[in-house]
């Protein structure tokens, strides 16, 4: 039973505006951003050349106003460069792709080191968040549409609120294609079976095979979700349960929860991937030089195994201090056998010590 909502913010059947709390403290997105990028570097361009013409035609003696013109336009092309457009990280980011002959690194889309091989198949990830994939199969309309997309959204909003009140991240992954086959498809296929006439039984194939082939063209059947939680996996499970609930009370008729397999062809698909590997791309999960990420120490298994794949901070300022204390030795020792060898050379023979004392 729906609360009575007293605050207009619940959209309503037949609804055309609803009120929202609204601020503006919006900084802008990329299309902003990439905006005020252009207009300041066209501000700053203008700017140096109208000082670099005025310094060219200005009274200061020939040998002296060209190469300072000359300078602050130099100048100002370097910071249009380098300081709004970015060119030194364009030109990294050029240099790596070239050095992967233009390979797409797997730890730039794949942030999973590990996918158990039992339902719900738990993905788990390097910066320590879980996770599952599940695939929401969309059901048919049938009556009013407005009333069924009222519906369907209504338990939506209902699945995303348990979400946040279970503190579970819950992700739509929107894509263009089809990973699977629609099960209702499947159904009207098994169905024909039944038909006894050969005739109605061969119209009703090509009927199907030809709403299937315009479907797999045009029509995706399915959504496909990406839940993530810090914590208890069994208690972020019957939170998504729940929120499942919500869906089948939604425009959806099943869900199926993705397993190693098809998660290899979601990424093929999301990312316009030939062929990709699971098995490459969660060895290499870890394999990072960026030092302002966190670096994970040991890897814990369900079986309680630990694998260390990186030493601790303190672990690696005893190595250094051990190297240290090595190096002070090491020069210590080249120091003994120098002054030993010295004192080899200054050191009389047994005979010039006789004939001394002879002598005296």
């Amino acid at each position: 039973m729906r609360k009575e909502d007293v605050t207009g913010m619940q959209p309503q059947m037949g609804d055309i505006s609803i009120t929202l709390p609204i601020t503006f403290d919006y900084s802008g997105g990329r299309k902003d951003r990439n905006k005020s990028i252009r207009i300041w570097a066209i501000i700053v361009s203008v700017i140096g050349v109208i000082v670099a013409v005025g310094i060219l035609f200005g009274k200061n003696e020939f040998y002296i106003k060209v190469p300072l013109s000359i300078l602050i336009f130099y100048g100002v092309l370097l910071i249009i460069r380098y300081l709004f457009f970015k060119e030194g990280k364009r030109k990294e980011d050029y240099k790596a792709m070239i050095d992967n002959d233009y390979e797409m690194s797997y730890k730039e889309i794949w942030g999973i080191y590990s996918v158990e091989d039992t339902h719900p198949y738990y993905c788990r990830f390097r910066n320590g968040k879980s996770g599952v994939y599940i695939r929401l199969n969309k059901d048919v309309i049938l009556g009013k549409y407005s009333e069924s997309e009222y519906e369907h959204y209504e338990a939506v909003a209902d699945a995303y609120n348990l979400a946040g009140a279970g503190k579970v991240q819950m992700v739509h992954i929107d894509y263009m294609d089809n990973v699977g086959s629609d099960e209702r498809l499947e159904e009207s296929f098994i169905a024909i079976e039944g038909v006894s006439n050969p005739d109605i039984k061969d119209i009703l194939t090509d009927i199907y095979s030809y709403q299937q082939a315009n479907m797999q063209r045009r029509v995706s059947t399915f959504d496909v979700y990406a839940f993530l939680w810090t914590g208890n996996d069994i208690t972020a499970w019957n939170t998504i349960i729940r929120i499942l609930n919500c869906f089948l009370e939604a425009n959806y008729r099943s869900y199926q929860v993705l397993d190693e397999r098809e998660l290899r062809e979601l990424t093929k698909s999301v990312f316009n991937l030939n062929d990709f590997s699971i098995t490459d791309a969660s060895a290499s999960a870890f394999n990072t030089d960026d030092t302002a990420s966190i670096k994970p120490i040991s890897i814990s298994d369900v079986d309680g195994n630990i694998r260390v794949i990186n030493k601790t901070s303190l672990e690696k300022e005893e190595e250094k201090k051990l190297h240290r204390e090595e190096e002070i030795a090491t020069q210590k020792e080249i120091l003994r056998r120098k002054r030993e060898k010295k004192n080899k050379k200054k050191k009389p023979t047994s005979e010039e010590v006789d004939v001394y004392n002879d002598i005296f």
